[in-house]
This record gives C-alpha cells, structure tokens and sequence, in this order.
C-alpha cells in the first residue's frame, strides 16, 4: 500500500467516526433493537361519520398510541425529549385497509428518561371492512383496521393490545347504526402471495344497523301495495277492468320501488333478507292478478256463482302466504 493510498484510508475512517459520533448525539439510531420489540397500542375512536354497504367501507377517526422501549435512547434529562419519528427506530406502522387515511399529527415521539418511546397519531379517511349482508337490513356488522407492522418479522416486533387507554368517544356521529365496544386483537398480518406473517394487531367495533328506516319506508310501502293488490278481491268479479289495472298498477309500483334500495347494496352472490321480502311481495302481486283473470274467466263461462265462491275463497285466503313470509322475514 502507498502513503497515499494510506492517507485516504486515514482520512475516510476519520470522517465515518465523525459521522457516527454525531449521528448518536443527535440520538439518531436506525438499526433496530437486539432482542424483539414489544409495542403496546391503544386505539380511541373519536367518531364514525358513515357506513357505506354498498362499497362495503366506513369513514372514521380514530387515534392511535404506540408505546416502546429503546435503552439505546435512555438520557438524563428530567423532561421528555421530543424527537422526529424519522430519526430512530420504530415499528412502521401501516393500515392494511385504509382507503385514503390522512394523519394530522406531527411526525414525532416523545422519549422518556429510560427509553420509553410514546407515539401518538390521528388517523382520519376511509377504511374497507368486509359486511355479512345476509340479514340486510336487520344485520350485525365488524368495523376492523389492520394495524402492522411493516418491514418487520414476528421475532422482531410484537404488537401488544394496551387496553388502558383504548375506547371510544360516548357520542357519535353516525346516526342509523347501534355501536358496540371497541375492542383490539393480536393477530399476525398474513401475506399469502409472500407466504410471510407481520406483526399485526386488529381493531374490532360491533355495529348493528338500526332498522327503523327501513321499516317506516321500505318494508311499510311494500306491504301497502300487497294491501292494494288484494283490495282487487272486493271488485265485482264481472268488473275486469278495474280489477285488471289495480293489480298491473300494484306490479308497476312495486317494482319501481324496488330501485329505493337499489344503491344500497353491492351486487351480492346472494340474497339478502330485503331480498326475499321483496321478491315474496312481487309474487304476491302477481298471484293476485292470476287470480283476477282466472276468477273472470270462469265468470265468463256462465258460472257466476262459482266465481263468486272463488272470488270470496282468494279474498280471505290471500292474506295468509303474505303473513307467512312477515314471519319469515322476523325469524330469520
């Protein structure tokens, strides 16, 4: 080796010792701890504005507060520092569902004299959760947001529910949904495509939609233009005008209103319990006018009184497969 080749390796040795040495007094550590990181998390739920069923997803803010120990950042001040979440090492936390989450909390941790680092962050946007729309709209859902941690392995970070903190606002926003009590859960973020878990943690809130909406429009309007169809039974069985048009009517106004809920649900592989109400009621429609037309033809043929003894037998018994699909709609 040649002094100048030597000169040059002085020289950069010199200068990373240099860098190295403000890099740790400004308490700039990067590398993660040896043994692995235990994060406690808590979640408060500030509000939940809306539920979108139809996209399946919910609008909420909620703030988040990490908390670890770093010895590496251990100091003898009597006060907290505060320093950029940037410039030490952290557990890089990530929303798996979020949907266009913005945070409005500055990037920074406070560090205490043993190394204790709190983390805290607002979180505000829109989150996806899969619904259960079966029993739409008497339904009972799980509102979740994917906490984990990105870049890390199991054995390296475990995300820890911290329950002291964690709850939620008594208020909310939302108005036609009944919500539970917001719970966390350990749960390792699986990647199947990587076949890799993360260190994960899961927030759970319990809805129940509130049905009063559905039931003063929706389900009361149906049920009236099934009334109306039957009223058809209490025309003169000779009168088959009137007859034909309020059952075609009842038809045409029950599937228009068919399109109130249209945009309330996704394009489901399934029926939902709205679903077979809806269909039953349209079929009740359509067996009151095969009755209308089948009670006029045997009129037309000369038999009145048998039209009328068939007229009398459809008008009390029509009620009774509508009352037998309300009770299926309740027991369901």
């Amino acid at each position: 080796m040649t002094v100048k080749h030597l000169l040059h390796v002085i020289l950069a040795s010199c200068l990373l010792h240099q860098f190295v040495t403000a890099a740790e007094n400004a308490g700039i550590k990067h590398d993660p701890p040896a043994a692995p990181t235990v994060v406690q998390v808590s979640a408060y739920i500030i509000d939940i504005l809306k539920i979108v069923g139809a996209d399946q997803s919910f609008t909420g803010d909620v703030t988040v507060l990490m908390t670890w120990t770093d010895p590496r950042l251990a100091h003898d001040n009597e006060q907290a520092q505060v320093l950029s979440l940037h410039d030490i090492w952290n557990p890089q936390m990530l929303i798996a569902n979020s949907r266009g989450t913005t945070t409005t909390l500055p990037e920074t941790v406070e560090v205490q004299q043993d190394g204790t680092v709190s983390y805290r962050q607002r979180l505000i946007g829109t989150f996806t959760s899969h619904f259960d729309l079966h029993r739409f709209p008497n339904d009972h859902q799980i509102l979740s947001i994917e906490f984990l941690s990105r870049g890390h392995k199991t054995h390296e970070v475990q995300l820890v529910r911290d329950d002291t903190w964690t709850g939620q606002a008594e208020r909310l926003t939302i108005a036609d949904w009944s919500v539970g009590e917001v719970t966390l859960v350990e749960r390792p973020y699986t990647i199947p495509s990587l076949g890799i878990s993360v260190p994960g943690l899961r927030l759970e809130l319990p809805v129940q939609r509130l049905v009063g909406y559905y039931a003063g429009s929706v389900l009361s309007s149906a049920t009236i233009i099934v009334c109306m169809a039957w009223l058809v039974f209490w025309i003169p069985p000779a009168s088959i005008n009137p007859r034909i048009s309020v059952s075609v009517t009842s038809m045409l106004t029950l599937i228009a209103h068919r399109f109130v809920i249209q945009g309330e649900l996704p394009n489901l592989p399934y029926l939902t319990t709205m679903d077979y109400f809806l269909l039953g009621s349209t079929l009740m429609v359509l067996l009151g006018l095969i009755e209308v037309v089948t009670v006029f033809r045997v009129h037309s043929h000369g038999h009145e009184a048998k039209a009328l003894r068939l007229n009398h037998f459809c008008r009390w018994s029509y009620p009774i497969p509508f009352l037998a699909l309300l009770a299926f709609i309740l027991l369901r």
